[in-house]
């Protein structure tokens, strides 16, 4: 399965619980209304998060994230079916300016990995950790150096490995460029993102030792930026499920 994975940044005037409350019930409702290729659509509200690393001077991102959008398709037709309806032009999309702001979004086309899974147990903390490519490194190199890293990472930290419930990571896909401009005009790719799952609020600061270790990492190797990376602890919200 795929899926386009969006970071929304709330518009100008409204407050975070606003802009959670609308695209909760408002937006959202727009989006049941007509599911069209949608087999999946889930809100991740932003909770906490923390952009660039320590060692910035002064923060690479002046922004923030309000919400992770996650739209999953069985496949690309459906995918282009969806963004080309007449409804998603006319109603859904446009709806967007009542809560987005549309010049600072960030998009892009997702293969979607489930790497590690301990159980079936509804999880309640959740983290989204975003990786900004280093613009000279080629997307396999990047993607090879990453699983890796994150192999080491967790190897160093046994209390990070005994936390975590579920891990999946997803992979940029370029041939959904096309359709991700509907999220604005100058949309941000981050060729990497990884899910994170744990039991316990507690554990999020267990979480933490993993990230920095994994951002460190990639950032000496030259793989990431990892002043434009960054990451989010967030509420996860289900709009729409047809697989249930």
């Amino acid at each position: 399965m795929i899926k386009i994975l969006a970071a929304v940044r709330r518009k100008p005037g409204m407050t975070h619980a606003e802009f959670l409350n609308y695209i909760e019930h408002k937006h959202g409702e727009i989006a049941r209304a007509k599911p069209l290729g949608v087999k999946r659509y889930v809100q991740n509200h932003v909770i906490d998060s923390a952009f660039g690393v320590d060692a910035d001077n002064a923060y690479t991102q002046t922004f923030h994230r309000d919400s992770i959008t996650e739209l999953f398709f069985d496949n690309m037709s459906d995918l282009i079916q969806t963004f080309s309806d007449p409804y998603t032009q006319q109603t859904t999309g446009p709806d967007a300016k009542n809560f987005a702001d549309l010049s600072k979004q960030a998009a892009q086309l997702m293969d979607e990995v489930e790497v590690s899974n301990a159980g079936a147990a509804p999880l309640k903390w959740k983290a989204i950790v975003f990786l900004k490519k280093n613009p000279t490194v080629q997307l396999e190199s990047f993607f090879t150096a990453w699983d890796s890293a994150h192999d080491t990472v967790v190897n160093k930290h046994p209390d990070f490995q005994k936390v975590l419930r579920r891990y999946v990571h997803s992979r940029y896909l370029p041939e959904g460029d096309r359709v991700t401009s509907y999220f604005g005009p100058d949309v941000a790719v981050y060729e990497g993102t990884s899910s994170l799952w744990f039991e316990n609020e507690a554990d999020l600061s267990i979480f933490r030792q993993y990230q920095k270790s994994l951002f460190q990492q990639l950032s000496d190797e030259g793989i990431v930026l990892s002043s434009e990376s960054f990451f989010v602890y967030v509420k996860e919200v289900v709009i729409l499920d047809l697989g249930q």
